[in-house]
């Protein structure tokens, strides 16, 4: 049962901050495009392809020739014509300006004349020649991080009854997708820290923990347990829960991995010893530490309020990455029941190793962008990428299996016989999802992850293996299509 507490892996966002070049203000929210992208979208691929096909040299006005020379070093990493307006727009010249100052007929006209020439920009036939990027090793640690909040809660919660256990399973699920909220809220703001919005986000997280708490208490135990020191264990469990694992979506946003281990340190070691010696009270004093501790950390570090208001608002936007986060943990939650707890271990320990896939993938694929002439190249290059991280994950996950099958544990930690094949096989679609979530596929993917999910528990579906790899590939067929489009490459 441990795996329903553990949040997703890769699910938090807040890693995917991409920008490509130096395009000024591109900071890209995770699972979200930039505003004024979607409406502009099929222009854009239309745009870009005949760009790429009209190799010829146009002549610039004389004006707006200056301009080109203080916009040479960036433009030799460009992809399209947008990042070019993004460059005259951050410098103040807008479409007024470009037509009365430089004699053009707009933005995008100006962009457009910059971007074809064979001048000083050399964007389109001297490529930028860079190393390629490092892997991110430090986000390795990120996926032992995650089970403290969901190892400290169900500790605790074993201590506390079965309507304790169902408020713990709701808590841990609802927060799984919480926090991917708490992670767009943050970088709707990427300039500071947006304090206000991320208090109320936590704080809302915690009022509706307590709420489904109870409730799910109260469903659990049935008309003959059902008594109020069964809602009241329920409510308590809850919130704390939801409470802590939305303090650790903040911390992780904010990048805070030291303040995240000691927000943790003292409940995980009050759950310890509450499970070594059982008491009521003892668990009681542990929850409060859940609660409290992570809430008071995530309190001191957003003191800075922010532009964002604290209202509905502002949370309101980010709730398909809420409802994506929900699909993913109903799904996970299933096949915990399926397949075991320790089954799925690797996934939770492994999931910083997946963000950390998800990050270098877009990272190569923005080094790819640099270095490509053409959309063709540019495909060419990046169409691999995705694919071999997904692979890359999967066998890392199959020899993680492979030692644990091999190992003299308890046999009531061995993994399910066909862990070998089922568990590579959802790390490698869970790392498509995640990338294609901070691409903008979120609404796709919630409809995809609980279409899995009924048939998780439909008795006329096929075999497991059958459906995963079906999901798999179907994952991987649309993180190839998106890559047709240039701006995967951001």
């Amino acid at each position: 049962m441990s795996g329903q507490a553990l949040p997703p892996p890769g699910g938090y966002p807040d890693l995917q901050r991409v920008r490509i070049g130096g395009t000024p203000g591109a900071a890209a929210l995770s699972g979200q495009r930039p505003a004024a992208q979607p409406e502009t979208a099929p222009a854009s691929r239309r745009a870009m392809s005949d760009l790429w096909a009209d190799r010829a040299a146009d002549d610039l006005p004389e004006r707006l020739r200056e301009i080109d020379l203080t916009l040479a070093p960036e433009r030799e990493r460009v992809v399209d014509i947008e990042e070019i307006a993004a460059y005259l727009e951050s410098d103040g010249l807008g479409d007024e300006v470009l037509r009365d100052r430089y004699g053009t007929a707009g933005l995008f006209d100006a962009a457009g004349r910059l971007y074809r020439q064979r001048g000083t920009g050399r964007a389109l036939h001297r490529p930028v020649r860079t190393s390629a990027p490092a892997f991110p090793w430090r986000t390795l640690l990120r996926g032992p991080l995650y089970l403290l909040p969901g190892l400290s809660g169900l500790l605790v919660t074993r201590e506390l009854g079965s309507g304790a256990g169902a408020a713990f399973a709701f808590a841990a699920a609802f927060g799984w997708g919480w926090s991917m909220l708490i992670a767009g809220v943050r970088h709707a703001e990427p300039r500071s820290v947006p304090g206000r919005a991320l208090r109320l986000a936590t704080l809302l997280g915690g009022v509706t923990g307590v709420i489904g708490g109870a409730l799910a208490a109260a469903l659990t135990a049935g008309a003959d347990g059902l008594s109020a020191g069964v809602i009241a264990s329920g409510a308590a469990v809850g919130g704390a829960v939801t409470l802590s694992t939305g303090a650790a979506g903040v911390l992780l946003a904010l990048g805070r991995t030291g303040l995240f281990a000691g927000a943790f340190a003292s409940p995980l070691l009050a759950a310890g010893i509450v499970s070594a010696g059982p008491s009521r009270i003892g668990a009681l004093l542990a929850l409060l530490l859940l609660a409290l501790v992570p809430l008071l950390t995530v309190l001191s570090v957003t003191r800075a309020p922010g532009i964002l208001p604290a209202t509905w608002g502002t949370l309101r936007p980010h709730l398909g990455h809420a409802a994506y986060g929900w699909s993913l943990a109903l799904t996970f939650v299933l096949l915990t029941g399926r397949l075991g707890a320790w089954t799925l271990l690797p996934l939770v320990v492994g999931a910083g190793l997946l963000e950390a896939g998800v990050w270098h993938a877009q990272e190569r694929l923005q080094h790819a962008a640099r270095q490509s002439q053409g959309l063709r190249s540019l495909r060419r290059a990046g169409g691999p990428v995705l694919p071999l991280a997904a692979a890359t994950y999967a066998l890392v996950l199959a020899g993680w299996v492979f030692l644990a099958g091999e190992l003299p544990l308890p046999a009531w930690t061995q993994p399910h016989p066909d862990a070998w094949m089922l568990v590579p096989t959802y790390g490698a679609a869970a790392l498509l999802s995640a990338w294609l979530a901070n691409h903008g596929r979120t609404a796709l993917l919630t409809g995809l992850w609980l279409l899995l999910a009924a048939l998780l528990v439909s008795p006329f579906a096929p075999p497991l293996a059958v459906t995963l790899l079906a999901a798999c590939a179907a994952l991987t067929a649309l993180s190839l299509h998106a890559l047709l489009d240039p701006r995967s490459y951001r």
